[in-house]
């Protein structure tokens, strides 16, 4: 009996140490699987916090860009206002300028007028006057022949008196 207790006991040992074993082997398998799961999940882990980080940092840098994008547009809004000011003011006074200019063209046709028209009297008046020197010149002529006459028969008269 101390003999079948032995290898009763040394059969338990036995499968004892085979259950060791095989767990031992088992855990070795299922550690490393899962070593190996950990490594993967770590770098995919690494892998989206650096993609995170990368996506953190576009946005920051598009979130300053729209930044700089707003305060531009209110700058360009503000010059916005300012030239539409303007040009509201300049359209105001090319109006006016164009309504002076349409004046001033009335004023010159009506002036343009009365200067032909003047002309026309001038020409007129220059041709009277040359007639009229004419005619001056004619009895200027006519006055010194009757001068002379006059002369002439103030001599005969003297003679005869004489």
């Amino acid at each position: 009996m101390k003999k079948n207790v032995s290898f009763s006991l040394l059969g338990l040992i036995l499968l004892l140490a085979v259950g060791i074993a095989a767990s031992s082997v088992y855990y070795q398998y299922t550690y490393s699987d899962l070593q190996t799961k950990y490594e993967v999940s770590n770098e995919t882990l690494y892998k989206t916090m650096g993609d995170y980080q990368e996506k953190e940092q576009i946005l920051d840098d598009t979130l300053q860009n729209l930044s700089i994008s707003e305060k531009r547009e209110d700058v360009l809004g503000e010059k916005y206002e300012v030239v539409e000011t303007e040009k509201v003011g300049l359209q105001t006074d090319l109006t006016k300028a164009n309504a002076e200019l349409v004046s001033l063209h009335k004023k010159h046709d009506a002036l343009q007028r009365d200067y032909d028209s003047l002309d026309r009297k001038y020409g007129t008046l220059e041709m009277e006057k040359r007639v009229l020197e004419g005619e001056v010149s004619d009895l200027e002529k006519e006055v010194d022949d009757l001068k002379d006459d006059v002369k002439e028969l103030e001599k005969q008269l003297l003679n005869v008196s004489t």
